[in-house]
């Protein structure tokens, strides 16, 4: 009797055992285990092109000021830190589907390089938000015109479509290099004018630049002896490297020496030119010199207007490149 109960009891637990069994097989898959990332293939990667290391150095190439400017403003803005979302980008063949209005080349670009499509390439990211890639027999072009993925660049890329949309594009190159005069001036500005030297007189040289408007100056030291006529003699030294760098310029034609006094508040003064056939280009460098000496002068609470003659002539302007008669100059 004892050994049927126990029969009976075993075929029990098996029964409960094998149910048990069955309802956690239910939820097991079919399919063989494989590792995850195998068995969804076909989910797509993110496609991104990381450069939180930009290798860009704007000395590898031959720039000119304004080209060398724009390098270094975009070198040092740490726009690269954030990765670039090619999965945003749209995909040219040839440029010459877009119809671009912008430069297809420029004169710096950085690099990289980028897993793309199953397929390593060179990337070569240029600042009007198009990046090259090119691993010897194809070359892709991957044009941003999102402002998700506009980050890493200074300004869109223009196509006919694109400015039909957004005209401002059309210039967004000349105001992005404006504004980078405008700011490093301003840079400039902020830590000249900090800046003392001792028994020196701060003064301002007015000099061109293009790039900003017409109250745009230089700061010099002078000694505070003769500040007219020192800061004068600053405008015929020059322009230092950091100056040009400014984008300023000197209109200056061979003027090397001058007396200067001032009468009634009035700030007479006199130049000699050494070769005007050599150094004098046009009339407009004349207007712009006398325009620069003019506002140099006028800084000063002694001066409120100035006169100028040049080689002895007061009406050099109209002399030099009109052929008018000279005026001798009455100081």
């Amino acid at each position: 009797m004892k050994k049927n109960i126990y029969r009976i009891f075993l075929t029990i637990l098996s029964i409960a055992l094998a149910g048990c069994s069955n309802a956690e097989n239910k939820n097991k898959s079919v399919l063989p285990q494989t590792d995850k990332e195998d068995f969804f293939l076909d989910k797509p990667k993110i496609q991104s092109l990381k450069t939180s290391e930009p290798q860009l150095k704007c000395e590898q190439f031959n720039l000119d000021v304004e080209d060398n400017i724009v390098c270094t403003y975009w070198n040092n803005s740490k726009k690269f830190e954030k990765e670039i979302k090619i999965q945003e980008y749209e995909i040219y063949p040839s440029l010459i589907e877009v119809h671009e209005l912008s430069p297809t080349e420029y004169n710096f670009f950085t690099t990289t390089n980028i897993y793309y499509k199953n397929k390593n390439y060179k990337a070569n990211i240029f600042p009007n938000s198009r990046v090259q890639l090119s691993n010897g027999n194809e070359v892709i072009n991957l044009i941003c015109n999102k402002d998700s993925c506009s980050k890493p660049f200074l300004w869109g890329f223009a196509t006919e479509s694109t400015i039909r949309d957004n005209p401002e594009l059309a210039d967004a190159m000349m105001t992005k290099i404006s504004s980078i005069y405008t700011y490093n001036y301003n840079t400039y500005l902020k830590k000249t004018s900090s800046q003392s030297v001792k028994d020196k007189l701060a003064v301002k040289v007015y000099f061109e630049n293009p790039n900003l408007d017409d109250s745009s100056y230089v700061i010099r030291h002078v000694d505070k002896d003769s500040p007219l006529k020192n800061t004068i003699q600053e405008y015929l030294n020059g322009l230092t490297p950091e100056e040009k760098k400014l984008g300023f310029e000197s209109s200056n034609f061979g003027n090397e020496n001058f007396t200067v006094k001032i009468e009634n508040h009035i700030a007479k003064i006199h130049f000699t030119a050494s070769d005007l056939t050599k150094d004098l280009r046009s009339p407009q460098q004349v207007i712009d010199f006398t325009s620069s000496i003019d506002r140099t002068a006028e800084q000063f609470d002694t001066v409120d207007d100035a006169e100028i003659c040049v080689n002895n002539t007061y009406n050099y302007h109209m002399s030099f490149l009109a052929n008018e008669e000279p005026v001798d100059c009455p100081f």
